[in-house]
């Protein structure tokens, strides 16, 4: 009875923190399977991964979380035979470097998406210090506990391998794509060209983690630089971001267990200090090409936006709209094609009597009802004033009149409920066949004088006899 007068948001929240525990569970076992004998794990991803959800989403920071997570630390540990003190203990210190960097997130503000600019990181960079030296402040005392070792080595140890885990893990949680943006995604031809611009990076990091198994040496570390590089140029953050937690991991492994043959290592700790740092500055320059890469393409998009809309409208502009009605006609080739121009009747007199405010916000009003309309494909323009044009493409007669009354009838009841009879209505001319842009272009644009001509606020279709005269 209890549960069923749960309401959805907390059904929802308690799902959530149930996932969070879960996450975590798993990232632990994933990080107690590269522990060797004696030693601590030589990758530990589930701190990283509770704080970049976190991060991402700080809603679902409630206790319940927080309880789920140290679920999560402390079954992992129980479940493979650690001891129960050390299992407390060291559940602790995870949790004392989740939460110091959270707190400081909490203190500075909000930084979401991340990792879209440069900025972004900088914040990134100052948590992942903060939760690093938390934890390395807390670990130091565990590994003398349970260890034996002084405070100063355990601390060192702690906040080198956070910072590792940390760079390579929080990139990827915080710029996963989610289930709506993968849904955004258009077609086959979009996929497609995404994998085109991540298969030459994923060809070099390929190469380069074989020749790190071939070759071995301390350089070693180093061979998958230039994979990483090339998918900070040509693809995103996310993708870099993975491929950089697959170099980290793999360069671990190998190092850990001997196969670099890199000299000075202690059983104990098979990662030296000086592999975790140049790792984890490995992880560091490619995010920051990518943000920089990221910034520089939407400030690109937004100026091609620009460029080719209208920036009262939204509308494409003329010269744009010419250029992609001749590639779709190229792409397309021969077929149907409907050609309509529109213009706003008596908006002359409107800015006149009510201020060219007015008239600025019927261009609008009338932009976006017929962007409303419109579907895949269809191309909308203002070609100047109040002048617009659609191009259509395979559209029946009867469709590309239908859509044309839907226009006209929209906006003569606008312009006779805002304005009271001093708003515009709309003519329109209509020509549809398989003759070149231009000509169409020509027959609408000769529609849409008869349409003006005979009185307005009327669609002409420009075929022989065949004409629609509406009146109000």
């Amino acid at each position: 009875m209890a549960a069923s007068r749960l309401s959805p948001e907390a059904v929802d929240a308690a799902r959530r923190s149930a996932l969070i525990g879960v996450a975590v569970l798993v990232a632990c076992l994933f990080g107690i399977a590269t522990r060797l004998p004696e030693t601590l794990a030589v990758f530990w991803p589930a701190n990283a991964l509770l704080l970049g959800i976190l991060l991402r989403s700080p809603r679902s920071a409630t206790p319940a979380t927080w309880s789920c997570a140290a679920l999560g630390f402390v079954l992992a540990d129980a479940v493979t035979g650690s001891p129960l003190v050390a299992n407390l203990v060291l559940t602790l210190c995870n949790l004392v470097g989740v939460s110091a960097g959270f707190a400081l997130y909490r203190f500075i503000g909000q930084s979401r998406p991340w990792l879209e600019r440069v900025q972004s990181l900088t914040l990134l960079a100052v948590l992942i210090v903060a939760a690093s030296t938390a934890a390395g402040i807390a670990g130091g005392f565990a590994n003398a506990v349970l260890q034996g070792q002084s405070w100063e080595e355990g601390a060192t140890r702690w906040f080198v391998g956070e910072f590792l885990n940390f760079m390579s893990v929080m990139p990827a949680v915080l710029t996963a794509p989610t289930l709506s943006s993968l849904r955004r995604i258009r077609g086959l031809r979009e996929m497609s060209a995404r994998l085109r611009r991540t298969v030459p990076a994923a060809a070099l990091l390929a190469l380069g983690l074989i020749l790190v198994w071939f070759v071995g040496g301390a350089g070693a570390i180093t061979f998958a630089t230039p994979a990483l590089v090339v998918a900070a140029l040509m693809t995103g953050v996310f993708v870099t971001s993975m491929f950089i937690l697959t170099t980290t991991v793999w360069m671990l492994i190998l190092t850990a267990d001997g196969h670099l043959g890199i000299p000075g290592l202690d059983p104990a700790m098979p990662v030296t200090l000086s592999v975790s740092i140049g790792l984890s500055f490995l992880a560091i320059a490619p995010v920051a090409v990518a943000c920089v890469t990221n910034e520089r393409r939407t400030a690109l998009a937004a100026l091609r936006r620009a460029v080719a809309h209208d920036d009262l409208t939204g509308a494409l502009r003329r010269d744009e709209f010419y250029r992609r009605v001749q590639n779709l006609t190229r792409d397309w080739g021969a077929g149907s094609a409907t050609i309509m121009m529109m213009d706003l009747d008596h908006f002359k007199s409107l800015n006149d009597t009510h201020g060219h405010s007015a008239g600025d916000a019927a261009l609008e009003r009338f932009a976006d009802d017929v962007r409303s309309q419109l579907r895949g494909g269809h191309l909308f323009a203002r070609l100047g004033g109040e002048e617009f044009a659609i191009y259509l493409r395979d559209t029946s007669d009867h469709d590309a009149f239908a859509l044309a009354d839907s226009i006209r009838v929209g906006q003569y009841n606008r312009a006779t409920e805002s304005l009271t009879g001093h708003g515009v209505t709309v003519s329109i001319g209509i020509a549809t066949g398989s003759d070149t842009v231009e000509n169409l272009v020509v027959a609408a644009d000769r529609a849409l004088y008869d349409a003006k001509r005979k009185g307005r606020n009327r669609i002409v279709l420009a075929r022989g006899a065949d004409e629609f005269d509406w009146t109000r």
